[in-house]
């Protein structure tokens, strides 16, 4: 309640002490860089402190183009910033972000049997086109009646995503939806992870990459084992629910809509925002329980890390802010029509 250690109270309450305040450490950030950085901070999404400290030079350019030019003090100030500075700038300004929808499962078992099981981090090796494949429902806590699935692909190696809608799931919807990801996709696939799930193991999808993809290997996770398919797992959030919450969006015209709006917010993410890989993970025995050390790599954008593999093209001119508010704006715009 007080901010004192017990002790010190004790003193105080007895007359032993007088209560003087202690000035501590001066501020070392000037009080207008910290609430530019909150609001930089908030035009790139809530981007993890981490990341902001990796792209803070390329996201003051962007601020400025949306909202006017920065003094030089205060941008000289947010470039010697360090990622731990930040985190405690910003720990106070934390939203709270909506949990990931309940998901359905279910699979065929004769189909089910002809496809290897097992973790996709096996299959880790050998460049880009490492996929491993998860959808999201739309559906705004709700699972009655039609609604849309968001297909998202992320590519094991270099952090690549994509998504695209799907109508309920069905084999036909998801497997147009993986065809669309597969043909802007800026390299070949190579292997495909899937999960047990009923839009995967189907006849359909299956004879679909077997006939226009007959060099893609297929692998899918062990039931039960949602480790498995660790890469896209964690990504569902940051990157699906980042952008759609917990909408629901039931109406089918809005399908090609949809797919642009998703078109533009993987590109947002793999030309502008970085994020990291976990190289390795060992177990600890200098410390009891299930303890682990992990390595991680440093913030990069999943273009850059495909460019030191594969030379590629210029990235587009992306203003990462003017992209994120227009997602953003076409996203209330389809939800308002929608309801309405």
């Amino acid at each position: 309640m007080t901010g004192l250690s017990r002790k010190y109270v004790i003193r105080l309450l007895n007359g032993k002490r007088r209560y003087r305040k202690h000035k501590g450490r001066r501020p070392v950030y000037s009080k207008e860089a910290r609430e530019r950085l909150v609001r930089i901070w908030l035009a790139m999404g809530l981007l993890c402190p981490k990341y902001l400290h990796a792209t803070m030079s390329k996201a003051l350019q962007d601020y400025a183009e949306v909202y006017g030019e920065i003094p030089e003090t205060i941008v000289a100030e947010l470039l010697r910033m360090s990622a731990s500075t930040m985190e405690r700038i910003l720990r106070l300004h934390r939203f709270n972000h909506p949990r990931s929808a309940n998901k359905r499962s279910g699979s065929k078992a004769a189909l089910a049997a002809q496809i290897p099981a097992g973790p996709g981090s096996l299959e880790e090796t050998g460049g880009p086109g490492i996929l491993q494949v998860d959808t999201v429902a739309l559906c705004g806590g709700d699972m009655r009646e039609s609604f849309f699935w968001i297909l998202h692909i992320t590519d094991a190696v270099t952090q690549w995503d994509g998504l695209a809608p799907c109508w309920n799931r069905g084999a036909e919807a998801t497997t147009n939806a993986l065809a669309h990801l597969f043909e802007r996709l800026p390299f070949p696939p190579k292997v495909i992870h899937i999960d047990n799930g009923s839009e995967f193991i189907n006849h359909h999808l299956l004879a679909f990459l077997k006939t226009h993809y007959p060099n893609v290997r297929i692998t899918r996770s062990r039931p039960y084992h949602k480790n498995d398919n660790h890469r896209i797992e964690q990504k569902n959030s940051s990157i699906v629910r980042a952008l759609f919450g917990d909408l629901r969006f039931d109406d089918y015209t809005q399908l090609s809509a949809l797919t642009d709006l998703c078109d533009q917010w993987s590109t947002l993410h793999n030309y502008a925002i970085p994020c990291t890989r976990q190289l390795a993970k060992t177990r600890r025995t200098d410390a009891p329980g299930l303890r682990y050390h992990r390595t991680i790599d440093i913030p990069r954008t999943p273009y850059t890390r495909l460019n030191e593999l594969i030379p590629q093209p210029p990235p587009p001119p992306i203003n990462a802010i003017q992209l994120r508010r227009a997602c953003e704006h076409t996203l209330k715009k389809l939800f308002s029509t929608q309801k309405s």
